[in-house]
């Protein structure tokens, strides 16, 4: 089946079609290795997409849904919680970033656990896990304010395993031609988890009691893990048997999943041939945090409070800004192939300097609820266009086979420490100067600019880790 067949009257799947599927050479039988792995890439199947295919990348980014549920439940819950324990400013923000510490920490061992398991059976032990501490949320045995934070720890860790796996294994079962659109789903699905959680919120404010909103936000979390727990155990991922090298060769559209083994597992992440995708990795995670999104999304409540807002208006205008995220990083996802990585990373990074400056701006003036809201508006499609659709699928194309697992459990370790900083001090931040901060946030995306411009190679259209391949000019930059 080609791409027109199941993409027609579906604008969603349109942004994924391609023409008619070429022929290629079947792959011979028995060969493992990483470069025959990468050829395939480049071959068989290059411009198909096919139910299988799609089906295959749907379960396998649906942990982004898990992971959007996540946050857009914690900033629903903010106004809630503080309510609800009559927290300072410091417990305040520690409380909040408790699940972004547990990302930290998960991100530092996810990346070898990723290479020594398939990733499907990891990311359905992630699924379990978040599920068990979202429910220990909101047992009702709970009577102190710490089993909060330690239970959203754990909830941490889960994410973090989401964002190691799920990229790569969308990564490992794509056709070049279709790579960054794929890798894009997952970021698709944290917009439709954001606006869930968003819609769930406001349903809430409306019909919960003040002091236990952040119980039902945080607590019904557990079950869209519960789901992925499910739809892994029906095998929609899987061709044959329980072995995903066991997929066979004349199946198009999927390719086989990367199964490093031990010699993999044992290579070394921080070597020679790997600064460039390291220092690559690293910048692009700690810019994507300085773009001030995860501060503006978790407390973005707060920030609409100070401007004015009511909390159930705040909760609609919520709902309505996660509607227009996700919007924009589908229509993102459209164009993360066809034009590339660099230019989404350019456009975007001019458009929110732009907007973080006039937020910086507005907030101590105490300007209008609706300019506030307008600007909002403005960053948040600057950011899901550019560098939300394309942040996952850079870090995912960036390592060799040996050591993917461990380079996107490093990159994603540096995207949540930069993230669980800037959430923590933010509140202190805010008390002690209400707009410096967007400031600084606009200040790193026109460096951002820069460093795009001068330092990172395209990799739209080339093989997963080709620029740490000897031939691509090793640790030397472009």
């Amino acid at each position: 089946m080609e791409a027109g067949d199941i993409s027609k009257g579906s604008s969603f799947a349109g942004a994924l079609s391609l023409p008619a599927p070429a022929k290629f050479p079947a792959r011979m039988a028995g060969e493992q290795s990483p470069a025959v792995y990468e050829l395939r890439q480049a071959g068989i199947g290059k411009h198909a997409l096919n139910k299988r295919l799609l089906a295959a990348a749907l379960v396998g980014s649906f942990g982004g849904f898990v992971f959007g549920y996540d946050l857009g439940a914690l900033s629903a819950s903010t106004q809630s919680l503080k309510g609800q324990w009559h927290l300072s400013p410091a417990l305040f923000g520690l409380t909040v970033s408790s699940s972004l510490w547990g990302t930290v920490c998960g991100a530092l061992f996810s990346g070898r656990v990723a290479d020594r398991l398939r990733r499907r059976d990891f990311i359905a032990g992630c699924s379990l896990l978040y599920a068990l501490a979202a429910i220990g949320v909101v047992l009702p045995i709970q009577s102190s304010w710490i089993v909060v934070p330690a239970m959203r720890f754990l909830c941490g860790v889960a994410i973090a395993g989401f964002t190691v796996a799920c990229p790569l294994y969308l990564a490992e079962i794509s056709p070049i031609a279709l790579r960054g659109r794929l890798v894009s789903l997952f970021q698709v699905q944290v917009g439709v988890g954001v606006l869930v959680a968003y819609s769930a919120g406001l349903v809430i404010a409306h019909l919960a009691a003040a002091g236990n909103q952040w119980k039902w936000c945080l607590g019904l979390g557990a079950i869209p893990a519960l789901l992925l727990v499910l739809l892994l155990q029906l095998g929609i991922t899987q061709s044959s048997g329980n072995n995903p090298d066991e997929l066979p060769d004349r199946s198009p559209g999927i390719a086989r999943e990367s199964r490093p083994g031990i010699a993999s597992a044992r290579e070394k992440l921080f070597s020679r041939k790997n600064v460039r995708p390291i220092l690559l990795a690293t910048s692009i995670a700690i810019f994507n945090q300085l773009s001030g999104v995860n501060v503006l999304l978790v407390y973005v409540l707060d920030i609409l409070s100070s401007a004015g807002f009511g909390l159930l208006l705040g909760h609609t205008y919520t709902v309505l800004l996660s509607s227009l995220t996700l919007a924009m990083t589908v229509l993102g996802m459209a164009y993360v192939d066809k034009v590339g990585r660099k230019p989404l990373l350019l456009w975007g990074s001019a458009g929110m300097a732009v907007c973080l400056l006039g937020l910086g701006l507005a907030i101590p003036h105490h300007l209008g609820p609706l300019f506030y809201f307008s600007i909002l508006v403005a960053y948040h499609a600057f950011y899901s266009f550019s560098q939300g659709t394309v942040v996952w699928v850079y870090l995912s194309e960036l390592f060799p086979p040996g050591t993917r697992g461990k380079g996107q459990g490093y990159g994603s370790s540096v995207n949540w420490i930069a993230n669980a900083i800037l959430i923590s001090i933010f509140p202190v931040m805010q008390h002690a100067s209400s707009g410096r901060a967007f400031y600084f946030f606009s200040l790193t995306m026109v460096l951002q600019i820069g460093v795009v411009l001068l330092w990172y190679p395209e990799t739209r259209g080339k093989a997963l880790g080709s620029i740490a391949a000897p031939g691509s000019g090793g640790g030397n930059w472009p």
